[in-house]
């Protein structure tokens, strides 16, 4: 199989201008390769591997137009587990070990804290309190996800489940398996409701909830 060659870095303005035309296009192609790169290894489990997902969420982060004035000069990530149940606060702890070993998410430096879940408005006071910019669910809140998206309303931030029943309920971000290959789940209208705006680019790549 013939190598992937992509084009060198532009030597002069005009053809930095061009080049600035397509990088939207190289960065998503480097999502999709990404995603494939790990596919192998997600056939083993009914998920997406939460290793992948980290890696997915710093890429993703990059796709939203307003990651950035969110965020500021920390990205303040909250992993949310259900209480009580082993198998949520399982994942929740290796979720937030994962996204700890990132060095950035979309280029700023990220603090990552873990919680059990309480209730919707609690949550949205948290986010709102301490400028939590990515919210991310375990397994077993799937259920929780209308009452948190109906809290969370009119918030500035980015919501993410593991599993694509999270996007289904109210997330704004999920991630399913189809064809035993990683594929992302977004939930357009509560992404409206919460102030994320993601580029065309990625939306070609996702599953459309509404």
């Amino acid at each position: 199989m013939d190598a992937l060659h992509l084009p060198s870095a532009p030597r002069d303005l005009s053809r930095r201008r061009g080049f600035a035309q397509w990088a939207p296009l190289f960065l998503a192609l480097s999502f999709v390769l990404t995603a494939l790169t790990f596919a192998r290894d997600a056939r083993a489990d009914a998920r997406v591997p939460v290793q992948l997902q980290a890696q997915l969420v710093a890429r993703l982060a990059t796709f939203d137009r307003n990651f950035q004035a969110r965020a500021g000069s920390v990205v303040n990530v909250l992993v949310v587990h259900l209480a009580g149940n082993p198998e949520s606060t399982f994942e929740g702890a290796n979720l937030a070990k994962a996204l700890g070993e990132l060095r950035d998410i979309a280029g700023v430096p990220a603090r990552v804290d873990e919680a059990a879940f309480s209730d919707g408005a609690s949550l949205a006071t948290r986010c709102r309190d301490q400028h939590i910019s990515i919210v991310y669910f375990a397994v077993g809140l799937e259920g929780e996800m209308t009452a948190v998206a109906k809290a969370l309303a009119g918030v500035d931030v980015l919501t993410v489940g593991t599993a694509a029943r999270h996007a289904e309920n109210g997330a704004v971000v999920g991630f399913g398996l189809e064809e035993a290959r990683p594929k992302i789940v977004l939930n357009l209208k509560q992404a409206r409701a919460q102030n994320v705006a993601f580029k065309a680019e990625l939306l070609k790549l996702a599953r459309i909830v509404e």
